[in-house]
């Protein structure tokens, strides 16, 4: 899949239980490899970041795994 960056910009955030996460701020990606890396979203007072490979689906939002437990 070919995405532009810049469509990922402000997009929702939700886990795969159906929270809300966050918004995506900024990607970060591995210029050797070319591929995306983390996720950078901006939470209440905070960024953090979720690596790429817990994106399960990319649509009208962002859909990550949600952590065990």
């Amino acid at each position: 899949m070919v995405m532009r960056l810049s469509k990922l910009y402000g997009k929702q955030i939700y886990n795969t239980k159906g929270y809300y996460v966050g918004y995506v701020d900024e990607v970060l990606i591995e210029i050797d490899r070319g591929a995306g890396r983390v996720l950078a979203l901006v939470l209440p007072g905070e960024k953090v970041g979720i690596p790429y490979d817990r994106v399960t689906a990319i649509g009208d939002i962002v859909l990550v795994k949600a952590r065990e437990g």
